[in-house]
């Protein structure tokens, strides 16, 4: 099972914001723009092949990493014996997921937006400080750039 940086080495361009549709692409993931979902994304098998959902009412930022979540769901093999997996409502959303499968998928999904040697160069090299502008750069939130930051030792919690 390919882990997000794996991942990243195999289908990624280099390019921000990481075209994640791309990227599911690539892996033979089929991407469904939908409105008619409760949830924020779901991947199932249809027909034999993986087709990620995600709820186009959200944010784009939320979108994004929603299916980085899903793909996350498909690289670490939680499909396995199941025929979907959900990604919650931003309602209900917490980065204190409860089961270990959608932590995982939260983690997965952190580190294939945001890879951690691209953050350290924005940081470290190219002296971007501002979470607001790392954000755009990677097209996440700026609750998610927070968390990346924090969890690479970058920004004290």
């Amino acid at each position: 099972m390919p882990n997000a940086t794996e991942t990243l080495d195999t289908y990624w361009d280099g390019k921000l914001p990481v075209d994640v549709k791309k990227i599911a692409s690539s892996m033979g993931i089929r991407v469904v723009p939908s409105t008619g979902i409760s949830e924020s994304g779901v991947i199932q098998i249809s027909n034999g092949s993986p087709v990620i959902k995600y709820n186009t009412t959200e944010a784009s930022v939320r979108q994004r990493f929603t299916i980085a979540h899903e793909i996350g769901h498909f690289a670490l093999g939680h499909l396995e014996g199941a025929s979907k997996m959900f990604r919650d409502p931003a309602s209900n959303f917490s980065s204190g997921a409860n089961k270990p499968e959608e932590r995982e998928a939260n983690v997965f999904a952190a580190r294939l937006l945001m890879p951690a040697k691209v953050v350290r160069y924005a940081v470290n090299e190219k002296k971007i400080r501002s979470i607001e502008r790392l954000a755009e750069i990677f097209g996440v939130s700026q609750v998610a750039m927070k968390y990346r930051l924090i969890n690479l030792g970058i920004l004290s919690g």
